[in-house]
């Protein structure tokens, strides 16, 4: 019961298969409180029961390009927690246009929209909590393998990825300065339904071993590189 007493925000949780699902079933099974988001109406249907069944009973709603929705779910929080003790930041995109065929073909607005919710809410969500924000908290955001080497599709999100490690470092030398921690955790080609999203979806999921059990997704090593 490690995060027995801790308090906190997980944003991105969209169904049972996400990363952000594994990570919120974690901290219950450890003992955490914490809220969840919904992006819109149609995902807000998905959202409740899983917060139903994870026992969460504060549920916002959440579009990080909307200022108005983080100032909203700030003061939601300092109503329903007073203070968190930690943020996990899952929330990516691009457009389905940028993630097949030449990067270098990528849209001006393709990019401006993935850097926006992919790598700026991360900074602008952070800055918005850091008011309730307990001393000794911490901020986890999610990665990938696509910020540090060449993957097929992977495209305009490995770029935005990369922003987001930067970021990290940069958020982590000068919020550690007030004992806050920043993170970002890459958890390898897990069978997501954002991993379907992608052309090569078959040739992605192949380069892992990947199976099912009654706990959730096992992710083996990478038994397959790209070149550069």
């Amino acid at each position: 019961m490690v995060m027995k007493g801790k308090k906190g925000l997980i944003i991105g949780v969209a169904n049972n298969k996400s990363i952000a699902y594994g990570i919120a079933k974690s901290c219950k099974e450890q003992g955490a409180e914490f809220a969840l988001t919904f992006l819109n109406a149609s995902l807000e249907k998905r959202v409740r029961p899983i917060a139903e069944d994870l026992g969460c009973e504060h549920v916002y709603e959440l579009d990080v390009a909307k200022p108005e929705h983080i100032s909203a779910m700030v003061e939601n929080i300092k109503k329903d927690f007073g203070e968190i003790d930690f943020i996990v930041h899952a929330v990516a995109f691009a457009p389905k246009e940028a993630l097949k065929g030449l990067y270098t073909n990528t849209t001006k607005d393709a990019f401006n929209l993935s850097m926006e919710i992919s790598v700026f809410s991360l900074i602008e969500v952070t800055n918005a909590l850091l008011p309730v924000l307990s001393n000794k908290s911490s901020v986890v955001t999610l990665s990938y393998l696509g910020a540090v080497s060449y993957i097929p599709n992977y495209n305009l999100m490995g770029v935005a990825k990369a922003a987001l490690e930067a970021s990290v470092m940069y958020m982590a030398a000068e919020l550690g300065q007030k004992g806050i921690r920043v993170n970002a955790v890459s958890g390898g080609p897990i069978d997501t339904d954002a991993l379907k999203a992608f052309p090569n979806y078959e040739e992605v999921k192949a380069m892992a071993r990947i199976t099912r059990n009654s706990e959730g997704i096992i992710i083996d090593k990478l038994h397959k590189t790209f070149p550069f």
